[in-house]
């Protein structure tokens, strides 16, 4: 264990208070997104970490006994005019998005909310397209705009083996030029009379 965490870290953890959040790490195509829920820009081992202001969620974060297929869903919620560039880069590269890494960290902190050591990778996977939704608006409070995005782990599809389905495109993704399933879609219906004689 003394090579994943530092001595100043598993001392931090051992103590009776124990301060930490969670960083969360985007890898776009176009650029790596760092937010963290905090109210300041946090600078943690050489990366500088944008402040969500405590309007972002995780769910789904929990320990996994066995091989399976988990999911997180990461969601930031606010005021249209108060978002970070998460929402902005989440639309304008949605479908770039999907497939996506996204890593989570554990960074603990110290009495005076100082960085112990590195931020802990505790969880990483693959972004899905994400998901905007609006509220409607209340009187004279304005409408509330959310952001979600799901990401499956490193299990995420593995049953399904490589093109496994019988279509053309997947036969030609085999074998290109092969034209034995063409007319599979036209055989759905058909009847034939075996044996003719």
């Amino acid at each position: 264990m003394s090579d994943f965490l530092t001595q100043p870290q598993i001392e931090h953890l051992s103590s009776t208070t124990v301060r930490l959040d969670l960083l969360i790490q985007m890898e776009f195509v176009g650029e790596t997104v760092r937010v963290w829920n905090g109210n300041t820009a946090l600078v943690a081992n050489g990366e500088t970490w944008m402040p969500m202001h405590g309007r972002g969620t995780i769910d789904g974060i929990g320990y996994a006994a066995g091989i399976a297929s988990e999911s997180v869903t990461l969601g930031l919620s606010g005021l249209p005019s108060q978002t970070t560039d998460l929402l902005a880069n989440a639309l304008e590269q949605t479908p770039l998005a999907n497939q996506q890494l996204v890593k989570l960290f554990l960074q603990l902190f110290d009495n005076d909310w100082q960085n112990v050591g590195s931020p802990i990778p505790i969880w990483w996977g693959y972004m899905q397209p994400p998901e905007v939704s609006r509220d409607v608006m209340q009187g004279v409070d304005g409408a509330t705009q959310s952001i979600s995005i799901t990401a499956e782990n490193a299990f995420f599809n593995r049953s399904r083996p490589p093109f496994g389905r019988l279509t053309d495109r997947d036969q030609q993704r085999r074998h290109p030029g092969d034209q034995f399933c063409q007319h599979m879609p036209r055989l759905f219906q058909a009847t034939f009379n075996y044996p003719e004689f």
